[in-house]
């Protein structure tokens, strides 16, 4: 290569007939790196990955209404945005703010709205702050008019619309329709909304209770959880909260007020003073959560990539042709699935039209935000129960799945299609202890024999007692025989 020239405009590099302006180059590069924003930790609104996206596009795109930047101006959402701005107008009347107040408030948190969004966005200030502030007051106006119906007007298009009412409130619920739940609550603080609000509790948790009841349906949250258990102040939006209401309480939340579970030592130390001071039954109670904590986050978990054959658990026909018995757990969380002698027991699911798009969107919000993938999780130990229709058929028999959708293949397919391009931290499965319990319960050939026998033959009173009486009649068959070698010796 033969530099050609150093002027003070810059040096070019001549390769055969082409040259480079590396001034130009440098200058350009720079501008660029100069234009890099710092990423923040606060980031917890994301695009979903173009790997899911694909296999269900329509699971995480809203189908009312648009929320945030990710889908304004989206054709076929435009019919919302002018209700929108009717519950806007709502919430600042009800605040006594004025225009001008209240997008000063906005102007002032942009940054920190801004660092929220895991893509950069580059509309300008102005378009930004308006979409923000009018669905913030949109959905806050949601919420108190969800909670208080005396203030709803008669031509309401949400509330007087059931149809409507829900779709909109699966709409929020999709990871790209999010808003940051700290602006809300802000908001909140100035709508003037002071009933039922107890002493020891802020105005902040006072919305996030509020939000609960709005959410609490049978196919979304069928009990709200204790406030404290769901970390209020940690909450980033409404999928999140969500979410926080569905995982696995931790092992001390019922025990232990602190956030953050203790270590062995501390959990020692805690031992001793209930020992003290509560009942040898519920100490006993206490000594059997330490150990449950100590099995589950200390003692290292044997992953699926270590002993792969020995997680591709049978189907739910299968282990029922292996004796296992399914029941409906009392629990109402998803996770908590137990395994106890020959009993499977796992707790009720209503599978509706919009249930794939709530597991979408947590699963695809697990995969961009936290390190346990408990949905992701879950999906999977569904996935190994339900193989085809008939899975669907014994678990509805047992009255763990309601299904509404109507054809059990649908269910099937729902579960089987949850996986696919899903990344899974094998050592943090959440459920390999409960694939080795059913798999060893498998390994034991007496099971099945046993199993077969109840099944074929001794599923009815009257195959039982038709088996007695020819066992009567084998053994008075047997008996005449041998009275008669007896007789024929003599």
């Amino acid at each position: 290569m033969e530099i050609v020239g150093t002027s003070r405009q810059g040096t070019s590099s001549r390769n055969g007939d082409a040259s480079i302006d590396i001034e130009g180059l440098v200058k350009s590069i720079r501008e660029k790196l100069d234009k890099l924003s710092c990423l923040s930790t606060e980031c917890c609104i994301y695009k979903v990955p173009n790997r899911l996206r694909k296999i269900n596009e329509g699971a995480y795109t809203p189908l009312r209404v648009s929320i945030g930047p990710l889908h304004h101006g989206k054709e076929g959402l435009e019919d919302m945005e002018e209700h929108k701005l009717r519950y806007f107008n709502d919430f600042m009347q009800r605040s006594g703010k004025s225009l001008e107040e209240l997008v000063k408030i906005m102007e002032e948190m942009e940054k920190e709205i801004r660092d929220c969004y895991a893509e950069t966005t580059n509309l300008k200030s102005e378009i930004f702050l308006e979409i923000i502030l009018v669905d913030a007051a949109f959905i806050v106006e949601l919420i108190i008019k969800h909670n208080f119906r005396w203030i709803v007007t008669q031509n309401d298009r949400i509330f007087g619309k059931p149809l409507m009412g829900d779709d909109v409130r699966y709409d929020l619920l999709l990871l790209e329709n999010q808003l940051p739940l700290f602006v809300l609550q802000y908001l909140f603080e100035m709508s003037n909304v002071n009933w039922n609000i107890n002493d020891d509790e802020t105005m902040s948790d006072y919305f996030i209770r509020l939000s609960l009841h709005w959410l609490k349906r049978e196919d979304i949250i069928q009990e709200l959880p204790v406030l404290k258990y769901i970390n209020p102040p940690k909450v980033k939006h409404f999928l999140d909260l969500l979410r926080s209401c569905l995982i696995p309480t931790k092992d001390w939340q019922a025990s232990v007020p602190e956030e953050k579970s203790p270590s062995v030592s501390q959990a020692s130390v805690l031992e001793k003073k209930s020992q003290a001071s509560i009942p040898k039954e519920k100490s006993l109670a206490k000594v059997k959560q330490i150990i449950d904590y100590i099995k589950r986050h200390l003692i290292p978990r044997q992953s699926l990539q270590q002993s792969k054959s020995k997680f591709d658990i049978p189907s739910a026909t299968e282990l029922h042709e292996a004796g296992v018995k399914f029941k409906v757990s009392s629990s109402k969380n998803l996770f908590d699935i137990k395994f106890s002698g020959n009993i499977l027991e796992i707790p009720h699911t209503r599978i509706i039209d919009p249930t794939e798009c709530l597991l979408r969107n947590i699963i695809a919000y697990e995969q961009c935000h936290y390190n346990d993938k408990f949905f992701a999780d879950y999906s999977m130990i569904m996935d190994y129960l339900i193989n085809t229709s008939k899975d669907v058929e014994l678990l509805v028999q047992a009255k763990i799945i309601e299904n509404w959708l109507g054809d059990n293949n649908d269910v099937s397919n729902l579960f089987n299609g949850l996986s696919k391009g899903v990344n899974i931290i094998s050592d943090d499965y959440y459920f390999t202890e409960l694939h080795k319990e059913l798999n060893d319960f498998c390994e034991i050939p007496s099971h099945k024999w046993k199993a077969t026998l109840r099944q074929n033959y001794c599923n009815t009173p009257w195959r039982v007692l038709s088996i007695i009486v020819a066992a009567i009649l084998l053994g008075l068959t047997f008996m005449q025989s041998l009275c008669s070698l007896a007789s024929c010796h003599k």
